[in-house]
């Protein structure tokens, strides 16, 4: 029983707490990241090297997070629950009751099958299939009742401890048995078609001298996974960027317009095949595959008011990336390194220029701090997809909201943070606390189908945390 506990922890809480690693497409902006007419400090090297100038400082910021469905969410969550009250000793008629509710709301939203209620609880008195667990058999037990299920469990003389034994078996048998196993093949053949989370995970630190600075970044996303086709469970795909950022701005004017430049340089890696969370050692030792990718962008901040800034950053002016991996590194990361194997006879460089726009009003209200900004990003990206793909009015619509940022930040008392925003079709809300040099803040999102999905148990929706060390 302690290795499913082990498999749970990881896909729920360590995954995402160990993995310094990245992903090859552009980073998600969080409410508590820097606009483009935002002058941003070292995180501005990141948005528009503009918003740097000016300013001194070290950082050093670590955000973890995941995307998921709440579908997922409870069913990973349920059963494990059950696994972690099996295990201490708790399940009993109130944790089965919880647990119950779970399992009884995702079927009778159709996310789960009878086939894996079977596999949990065949055996027992909480069998869909009935105690001879045939289908049809006569004495099958109404799931789409929850009266019903929930008198069975309240009724000592129907669920009781022997009850409980075999619950602790189907479940040894689901998390280490074999197909072949009837709990097992029941488990998950009733499970839906793809079970996912997301753990994203960016490190950054770096530090600005009068503008200018240099820093370190490393960005991952890891998809969690089950598959109810091939009954396995691992981690399907690990994206990896790590590289370095520098450049800065310089103000002119007095102020009033400030320009800046800013590249970087990053090592992507993907491993080449899911991993099983039975061979977790192959994140270290598997298959790898590597490219590169680099830039330079220019932006400039003009600030006609003290609270007023107006942005625009060209993006990798030059620059490339390579997502054709040519080279696979069978020995994985080890070898990857210890060979220096990344350092390519080849490069295919090419002009990837893009432009980011935006306008950041932030007043200085003493007590409160209001930021209220609009981005648009990848214009010219944008108009490109738009006329590549012959949208229509609608279309065209729905994809600009994919460029287009609206936020609204208010500081409260130098150091109560509050923020939301929309962005890529998601909205986010997050607070925070800025005590000194530490700085704690969490954001919740979910995408906006929430208004319009027939299940909304299917919206994605996503969470973050950042700790960040400034002085």
């Amino acid at each position: 029983m302690r290795n499913h506990i082990i498999i749970i922890l990881i896909v729920l809480f360590i995954l995402p707490a160990t993995l310094f690693a990245g992903t090859l497409f552009e980073e998600e902006k969080k409410t508590s990241d820097p606009y483009v007419g935002e002058r941003g400090g070292f995180n501005s090297l990141f948005v528009n090297p503009a918003g740097a100038a000016g300013q001194s400082g070290f950082e050093l910021s670590l955000n973890v997070g995941g995307r998921s469905k709440m579908n997922d969410i409870n069913l990973i969550m349920g059963v494990a629950d059950m696994a972690s009250s099996i295990s201490s000793g708790d399940f009993d008629n109130i944790a089965m009751a919880d647990i119950g509710q779970t399992l009884f709301d995702l079927n009778a939203s159709g996310v789960i099958t009878d086939s894996l209620l079977e596999g949990l609880f065949v055996g027992t008195d909480l069998s869909p299939y009935g105690l001879d667990g045939v289908p049809g058999g006569g004495d099958d037990l109404d799931w789409t009742d929850p009266a019903v299920i929930q008198a069975i469990i309240d009724d000592p003389a129907a669920f009781d401890a022997a009850d409980i034994i075999e619950i602790e078996t189907n479940l040894d048998v689901i998390m280490n048995g074999n197909p072949g196993d009837p709990q097992f093949d029941n488990f998950y053949a009733g499970l839906p078609e793809e079970v996912s989370i997301d753990a994203l995970v960016t490190l950054k630190t770096g530090f600005l001298i009068k503008g200018f600075g240099l820093g370190i970044y490393d960005q991952a996303k890891a998809v969690a996974f089950m598959d109810p086709a091939t009954q396995e469970y691992g981690i399907s795909t690990i994206y990896n960027e790590l590289g370095v950022v520098a450049g800065g701005g310089f103000n002119l004017f007095e102020g009033k317009l400030a320009l800046g430049i800013s590249g970087n340089y990053g090592i992507l890696t993907r491993n080449q095949n899911p991993i099983g969370f039975e061979n977790m050692d192959q994140l270290v030792t598997g298959g790898v595959n590597f490219g590169y990718t680099w830039g330079v962008d220019l932006g400039a901040v003009w600030r006609p008011t003290p609270s007023l800034g107006v942005g625009i950053v060209f993006n990798d002016v030059v620059g490339s990336t390579q997502t054709d991996l040519p080279y696979l590194a069978s020995g994985g990361y080890q070898e990857l390194f210890e060979n220096q194997a990344f350092l390519m006879d080849s490069l295919d460089y090419k002009v990837t220029m893009d432009l980011d726009a935006g306008i950041t009003w932030q007043p200085d209200w003493r007590f409160v701090k209001p930021k209220l900004s609009f981005d648009m990003y990848n214009v010219i990206g944008y108009a490109r997809d738009v006329s590549d793909n012959g949208d229509d009015f609608e279309a065209a619509m729905y994809r600009t909201m994919e460029h287009m940022r609206f936020g609204a930040n208010f500081t409260f008392f130098e150091f109560l943070k509050v923020g939301t925003q929309y962005y890529d079709h998601y909205l986010s809300a997050g607070v925070g606390l800025d005590l000194l040099f530490l700085e704690l803040y969490g954001e919740m999102k979910i995408h906006d189908d929430v208004f319009y999905a027939d299940n909304p148990g299917d919206v994605p929706l996503g969470a973050d945390l950042m700790v960040r060390i400034h002085f």
